[in-house]
């Protein structure tokens, strides 16, 4: 591992720091001492096994021969056993390394064996070495020499060659190298770096790294790597680093690194040779050696800036990786058989963190003395970006304006994007021209629309561009659901604009398509907010639902006409295209209850209420087809409840509830449901309907009360039918509700005869008096109408026998007022009439209606 100034800062401190120790040891000690109670045993027993591999054969060791093998923790400890023997201003000294003694110790184990540095390590170990060369000089001239030597050339340390007394590294074999952040040391993105671990102790065999050039892709693979190599929960016996890395960011100039790898075929030779030493991989199959390697062995093998080398062979190689080993790959773009890691920007304060650890690590005056807040907007205009960050610190360390090296930046943009944008094809391209033109989040529906894509386009496109990481993706609020969008990503933009920008004809197109999604948007929320509980009105939740709701539009056309086929082909489209969007699914069951496919109808009504429970409009559709199909009356009832949760509830939703309180027979809260629809001020149509429900429930619930021998209930039945029909316009009476008035008149005239109280009789009376008061008051001649009871019925000759006031009426299928109700009748139920006393073939019922 090469090594950075940090690192070998920290080293000659540390080095420092040990020669005092075991000199202030050599001191209080002599060869009288025996070296076993000295130091223990077990120190005993280590420095021992060190000396003897460094010396074999060497004589019985003595207290002088040993103390060199004595790392800092074991020299610290013999000196705190001697505390006696050793000067006062020693003593005290000591005890300022008693709380950074754990601390330093990991320190030294992180230089002594490669190890990537933390961000606080060398400023730890300085401090120390400054708190103890001030508190007692004469007993710390290695640690006094070594700070003045850095004071006055600091670079010295480049010269220095690591060399810290340790024991064999137990860790796999490796080749990993010094990370970038060794001079820094590695902060933030712990939460990426337990993914990347847990993704490789898991079931996938490749795990890759995805981001813009210098996002800091390389840092976290090595990061990632160096804690699996120390984590005795891994099982791997080697990791191998090959990396495809071909070019660095100069403060001047992206500089081209002399033989880098060039194809995956390089790659796998590069990898076989440091699997199997220098005269692998010459075999001319390289990657069936490394697939052989990879059975045999359990490798971590960690493949670095692959955009450079991606082809076909290399896919190839990944699918057909054996059990046990694994892959971690960094890239600019994704393959689409791994499981990815994709990082983001740094987020303000760790980026003003690095500046200022790069700032302070590399002496660059001019950035130390800068305050907070301006550095905080440097930061910012460098997008979290550690490559640029480093650049930035190197520039002005060379001499560089801040602001010009902050605003003259395409040598970043190009090192940080270059090798992505040649890689898209051209509809990736047209996309993300799209996304220049029109910035901001977008769904995938309009930026299909912008594009005249088809949704299996324009998501193959998107997905392309996110391995490519030119777009972010991102969940966005719309109204009760979320939603998918997508947006350039900063420097994707700022390299886009710089580099390839969009020509004016095109992006006239753009922006023409988007002044059409809007104009038809506006449209569209007119339509939603003048009709909303319309089934062939869309509910528009924002602008992002205009593209899709164009397409479920033409839909309900393709219905209009007939076209179910087509019809539901554009829903599928819209599905595909916004899938989080309720309506494509209800406009859907929409279409599939017209077509009489129920089964169908309630899936796809279940997906958008999956997708929008709360909708008044969606729940007062769903439980309108639950309860008009017989299908779930009770959560049809439930869902139509939902659906009067709303400031203005139309007149409908509250006839439909009390329509599937009848079907439900529950026909008091039918007859209530009916009197408050005629609150809501009604349309004539919809208080027609009304009534027509109201005095329904009151006929049915009336007939059930007295089967039960309820008479009190039925009377009050009746009487809440009559306050209905008084209550209702006259307007409003027509049809099925005059028909019903009738029956009710007729009933409570029976009942009248029927009961003993006197009460209950003159109350029936009085309500059939009022029933035809009202008749009167529409139409005198309605009261020549009767209702009466299907004796017999002919099927195959279409005629038979109505029985009303003990006589029979022939009739016919003509006799009819709807045809279409023929398939209803049936012996015992009641239907109204009018009467023909003076027909030649007998009395004949004619204009005749079904009343179930």
């Amino acid at each position: 591992m090469s090594s950075t100034a940090t690192r070998l800062t920290s080293f000659a401190l540390l080095a420092a720091i040990e020669q005092d120790l075991r000199n202030a040891i050599l001191v209080a000690t002599d060869e009288s001492d025996n070296p076993v109670e000295l130091f223990h045993s077990k120190r005993y027993e280590k420095a021992q096994q060190r000396r003897a591999r460094e010396a074999p054969g060497s004589s019985s060791p003595t207290v002088s021969s040993l103390i060199p093998y004595l790392d800092f923790a074991d020299s610290y400890e013999v000196l705190s056993g001697i505390k006696n023997r050793v000067p006062e201003s020693l003593q005290q000294s000591l005890g300022l390394f008693a709380p950074h003694l754990a601390k330093v110790t990991q320190v030294r184990n992180r230089v002594a064996h490669t190890r990537p540095m933390e961000i606080d390590d060398l400023a730890t170990v300085y401090d120390v070495a400054k708190d103890v060369s001030a508190a007692s000089r004469e007993d710390w001239p290695k640690v006094c020499e070594t700070l003045k030597r850095l004071e006055q050339d600091p670079a010295y340390v480049l010269g220095l060659t690591i060399s810290l007394i340790s024991d064999p590294d137990e860790a796999p074999l490796h080749n990993l190298p010094a990370p970038e952040f060794d001079e820094t040391g590695f902060f933030g993105r712990r939460k990426e770096v337990d993914r990347i671990k847990k993704a490789i102790k898991g079931a996938y065999p490749v795990v890759s790294i995805l981001g813009d050039g210098g996002i800091g892709k390389t840092s976290i693979a090595l990061k990632a790597a160096y804690e699996l190599l120390d984590d005795p929960k891994s099982k791997f016996d080697a990791f191998v680093w090959v990396t495809a890395k071909a070019t660095i960011l100069t403060v001047n100039e992206i500089q081209r690194i002399s033989g880098a790898i060039e194809n995956s075929l390089g790659l796998f030779a590069s990898a076989a040779e440091q699997l199997g030493g220098e005269k692998a991989g010459q075999s001319g199959e390289p990657m069936e050696e490394v697939l052989s390697y990879l059975e045999h062995f359990r490798v971590l093998l960690i493949l670095d800036n692959l955009e450079t080398v991606l082809d076909q062979r290399l896919r190839e190689f990944l699918l057909d990786l054996p059990t046990g080993s694994k892959v971690i790959i960094t890239s600019r773009i994704g393959l689409g058989i791994e499981n990815p890691v994709s990082l983001d920007p740094l987020p303000d304060e760790d980026s003003v963190r690095l500046l200022r650890v790069l700032a302070r690590v590399r002496g660059v005056q001019a950035l130390q003395g800068i305050p907070a807040p301006a550095i905080a907007q440097m930061v910012k205009s460098m997008k979290g970006h550690p490559a640029y960050i480093r650049w930035f610190v190197a520039g002005v360390q060379a001499g560089r304006r801040p602001e010009e090296l902050l605003y003259k930046n395409d040598l970043v943009l190009d090192f940080c994007m270059s090798n992505v944008y040649e890689y898209v094809n051209d509809d990736a391209k047209s996309v993300l021209r799209s996304m220049q033109v029109l910035p901001g989040r977008r769904s995938q529906a309009e930026l299909a629309f912008f594009n005249d894509f088809s949704a299996s386009l324009i998501q193959s496109s998107l997905l392309e561009l996110m391995t490519t990481n030119f777009v972010q993706m991102q969940g966005a609020s719309v109204g009760q659901t979320s939603e998918t969008t997508y947006e350039l990503t900063d420097f994707g933009k700022q390299y886009l604009d710089k580099r390839h920008a969009v020509k004016h004809t095109e992006r006239h197109w753009f922006e023409n398509r988007s002044k059409q999604l809007t104009s038809l948007g506006v449209t569209l929320q007119a339509e939603s907010t003048a009709s909303p509980y319309d089934p062939t009105t869309i509910d528009i939740r924002g602008p992002g639902d205009f593209s899709v709701a164009r397409l479920l539009r033409e839909s309900l056309r393709f219905y209009e006409r007939g076209n179910f086929d087509a019809a539901l082909l554009s829903c599928r489209e819209s599905q595909k295209l916004a899938p989080g969007y309720h309506e494509s699914w209800r406009v859907e069951a929409f279409v599939q209850a017209a077509r009489r496919d129920t089964l169908s109808a309630r899936a796809a009504y279940e997906r958008a209420h999956e997708l929008a429970p709360n909708s008044p409009t969606l729940n007062y559709l769903y439980g309108s087809f639950l309860v008009d199909e017989g299908m779930d009356l009770d959560l049809g009832l439930e869902l139509l409840q939902k659906a009067v949760h709303t400031e203005q509830v139309p007149p409908a939703v509250i006839i439909q509830i009390s329509w599937a309180h009848i079907q439900l027979h529950n026909f008091d809260s039918a007859i209530a449901s009916a009197a408050h629809a005629l609150t809501l001020r009604p349309s004539t149509s919809d208080g027609s309907v009304a009534l027509v429900m109201g005095l329904r429930a009151a006929v049915y619930g009336s007939k059930k009360s007295l089967e039960g021998a309820e008479i009190g209930s039925a009377v009050e039945m009746i009487e809440a039918a009559v306050e209905l029909a008084e209550n209702g316009m006259l307007e409003m009476l027509t049809g099925e509700s005059t028909d019903r008035l009738l029956q009710l008149s007729e009933l409570s005239s029976d009942l009248s005869e029927k009961v003993d109280e006197d009460y209950i009789a003159s109350s029936c009376d009085n309500f059939s008096s009022r029933l035809k008061d009202r008749l009167r008051s529409i139409d005198p001649a309605l009261l020549n109408r009767r209702v009466g009871t299907l004796k017999n019925i002919i099927q195959d000759r279409a005629f038979g026998f109505v029985q009303s006031w003990r006589r029979d009426y022939f009739f016919h299928l003509s006799d009819l007022q709807s045809e279409e109700e023929w398939s209803y009748l049936a012996t015992g139920v009641d239907v109204a009439f009018t009467p023909d006393e003076e027909n030649i073939r007998g009395p004949r019922a004619t204009n005749m209606r079904w009343l179930g």
